[in-house]
């Protein structure tokens, strides 16, 4: 899955290191000790700073943090050759494909938290693979629905009504949009591409679901109500500065995003998705993981446990989930915060309404292999190079071939 929102604010070419004592830049190479890879905005990455200084007061082993310009990429380069980090942040679709390949470790005997009395249900799952725990959670998204009240007065409850305030602001040759949203990375329309009962991949049959009608009906959505309405790239670049800049009244994206528009200046609100005809908005959900990779397993004792310490005190910490929750919209997954606090927030509150629609990323290893076909099979219907039926019979045939 591309999620380019999570490669922006990384370094060019390269790993951009944070140093506890000071913000500094250096070469990776070389014994470094602990290590955590991170993928934040900036607004994100400056709190990060922040709580890792916390953790790292007065510890003999420090954890170094290193944010890698491409992620997956570099991880699938580094991992191998034993040459990674400890431990990195990112979604909990990773944990089948990882255990797969062997990138992750099962931290089962070296935790002194129990999972099941401290995060919430779907948070627990979402961190286990055959039994085994390959990382700690700490919040739970998706993206929805966000508005400028400069131009909504409120938000709509149907798509019709969205798309007739889109229809009124729409003015593509003054620069002005209906609606900023990455348009082919399957994350992001995802509500509407399963609003009629489609679907991406079945795990418990491991059937692809991209041929069928309900799927198929999905993407004509797209094509008569939303992507009429963007902007003509649908890369996440050209996207987000449109309703960063003000040019649009509606933006579908994550609370990742928040904070960057508003200190743009946009008073950003957040609305649950509209209803759909005939159908549901059905977004994909994803938990957010302090993973452990297979580094820990020749690891000494002091950076396996460096690494550990780290995901329980970060995943526990008040601060962190509190601050997480009410400047980044994160939905906490601790139990003591999960659940019937409306102190953190409407952002929260209103992104777990939208959770409550989703469903989880998957996380089989099969389904690592949906995402790029899908998303060229999306973006060739977008600019109108192929029908919908078509695309996907292509992507379908590339996914098979892939899984062979």
């Amino acid at each position: 899955m591309s999620m380019e929102r999570r490669q922006l604010l990384t370094g060019i070419g390269g790993l951009a290191t944070v140093s506890v004592a000071g913000c500094l830049s250096r070469i990776t190479g070389g014994d470094q000790g602990t290590t955590a890879w991170y993928d934040f905005t900036e607004a994100q990455e400056n709190a990060f700073e922040d709580y890792l200084e916390e953790f790292n007061d007065g510890r003999e082993d420090e954890l170094n943090a290193e944010a890698p310009a491409e992620m997956e990429e570099e991880l699938e380069t580094a991992l191998p050759a034993e040459q990674g980090p400890e431990t990195f942040n990112w979604a909990h679709d990773w944990i089948g494909q990882y255990h797969e390949q062997e990138f992750v470790y099962d931290a089962s005997d070296d935790l002194e938290i129990d999972l099941e009395e401290t995060y919430t249900e779907n948070a627990v799952e979402a961190v286990q693979w055959e039994g085994a725990i390959y990382g700690l959670p700490y919040a739970i998204e998706t993206v929805s629905l966000m508005y400028n009240p400069e131009y909504v007065d409120e938000p709509p409850e149907t798509l019709s009504e969205m798309v007739e305030i889109m229809e009124d602001h729409h003015d593509p040759e003054n620069n002005q949009y209906g609606l900023s949203m990455p348009a082919v990375d399957p994350y992001f329309p995802s509500a509407w591409l399963q609003a009629f009962g489609g679907y991406l991949f079945d795990e418990e049959t491991e059937e692809l679901g991209i041929e069928d009608d309900e799927f198929i009906e999905g993407i004509e959505l797209l094509e008569d109500s939303i992507w009429p309405y963007v902007p003509g790239d649908p890369d996440y670049d050209s996207q987000v500065p449109v309703f960063n800049d003000g040019n649009a009244p509606f933006a579908i994206n994550g609370p990742w995003e928040l904070e960057g528009f508003r200190d743009a200046g946009v008073d950003v609100e957040v609305a649950p998705l509209p209803d759909v005809e005939g159908g549901e908005p059905t977004p994909y959900t994803g938990v957010q993981v302090w993973y452990f990779t297979s580094e820990l397993a020749a690891a000494d004792q002091e950076e396996l446990e460096t690494t550990v310490e780290w995901a329980e005190w970060y995943t526990t910490n008040e601060e962190a989930i509190v601050d997480n929750a009410e400047m980044q919209g994160l939905i906490p997954v601790h139990q003591d915060y999960a659940e019937g606090d409306d102190n953190l927030g409407e952002d929260v509150e209103t992104f777990a309404e939208t959770v409550e629609m989703g469903t989880p990323l998957p996380t089989h290893p099969k389904s690592d292999q949906i995402w790029d076909p899908l998303e060229e099979g999306l973006e060739r219907v977008f600019h109108g190079d192929e029908s919908a039926d078509e695309a996907m019979e292509t992507a379908a045939e590339d996914i098979r071939d892939r899984w062979d």
